[in-house]
């Protein structure tokens, strides 16, 4: 009974000796894949405002404190998912008004345009291909 015990531990051993190089190879595919579809989710076309030097450090200093505002919330255990939800949305609404405070008239309607485009694109469903 013994040898037997040895036989199959062996043979689990050599399964997953051999299934952790494929395992490994398919997670990294997979990130990979987030990776690379990410940066269009996340980054979309953005319109060319055409922002001074100061306008960038301001806008810069602005998605600074909104992206350490939004961590802070996320790791506060005290509140509930939908008051975290509530609280991002608030932080978020927040710096858009900054954002548009600093721009000029006509960067802040290129900006509204934009998302106003990038709303309705993001409420269609995707095409089926």
């Amino acid at each position: 009974m013994s040898n037997k015990f040895i036989q199959h531990g062996l043979v689990a051993a050599l399964l997953v000796v051999c299934a952790t190089p494929v395992l490994t190879r398919a997670q990294d595919a997979q990130t990979s894949g987030q990776e690379q579809a990410a940066p269009a989710q996340n980054a979309p076309n953005r319109p060319n405002l055409n922002l001074t030097d100061d306008q960038k450090a301001q806008m810069q200093k602005i998605h600074e404190g909104t992206k350490s505002q939004v961590e802070a919330i996320n790791s506060d255990t005290s509140l509930s998912a939908d008051q975290k939800q509530a609280k991002i949305h608030s932080v978020r609404r927040d710096s858009h008004k900054q954002i548009e405070a600093m721009l000029t008239p006509d960067q802040r309607k290129t900006m509204r345009e934009w998302r106003r485009e990038h709303r309705a694109e993001k409420q269609q469903p995707p095409s089926g291909n």
